[in-house]
């Protein structure tokens, strides 16, 4: 009896990784298929939803990718990443920060990052939803996001909709509403126009 026990807590571990292997192979052909596409012009619809369930902000915004060099502008904020400098203005308070583009805060902007958080210590499982792939990234032990559950289109791979968890925080869902790639921006529209902002304060954290 005991062999038998033990030749099944082999063969457990072994079934996971496969379910993990589907999530990630996933995972990893999405990732392509963005950089594939480079650059991405996306527009969407974000809400942020506090630990109860209540909406307590949504708005509109559109973001333009091109592996780390990103733009994403929304009302109450803006963020410009030239793949060395993030900038991030504020506009309730009227600053613009200003930091290192390989920091973690300049990163949790760019949807690929999110999507290789199977690389940071998070369990990623896979399954079917009619004519899409729900992929589930869960912490493993201490992380900054709980929870990170992203829908993609199972034929195209590309992602409809994401929703980020931090533990007792509440949560962030992210729907897609185009996505188009091919094209050719000017680098200049991934850095901050500072002239566009003459009256806000400078925050240089690097």
């Amino acid at each position: 009896m005991k062999k038998i026990i033990f030749a099944l807590l082999l063969l457990f571990p072994i079934a996971l990784c496969a379910q993990d292997n589907e999530a990630v192979v996933l995972l990893e052909n999405a990732i392509k298929k963005i950089k594939a596409d480079a650059a991405v012009q996306i527009t969407f619809s974000c809400s942020v939803y506090d630990a109860g369930g209540a909406e307590q902000f949504a708005d509109d915004g559109s973001l333009k990718l091109d592996g780390d060099c990103y733009s994403l502008l929304m009302s109450p904020m803006k963020l410009w990443c030239d793949g060395i400098t993030q900038w991030s203005y504020m506009s309730g308070a009227n600053e613009i920060y200003i930091t290192d583009a390989d920091s973690e805060e300049a990163q949790i902007y760019n949807p690929v990052y999110l999507m290789e958080l199977y690389k940071k210590g998070y369990i990623c499982s896979a399954e079917a939803a009619g004519d899409t792939k729900i992929i589930t990234l869960t912490a493993d032990g201490e992380q900054d996001f709980d929870k990170v559950v992203l829908v993609l289109d199972a034929a195209a791979l590309r992602p409809l909709s994401m929703q980020i968890f931090a533990e007792g925080q509440g949560y962030t869902k992210v729907d897609i509403n185009s996505y188009k790639g091919g094209y050719s921006f000017d680098r200049r529209v991934y850095a901050c126009p500072l002239e566009d902002f003459p009256g806000a304060e400078i925050v240089d954290m690097r």
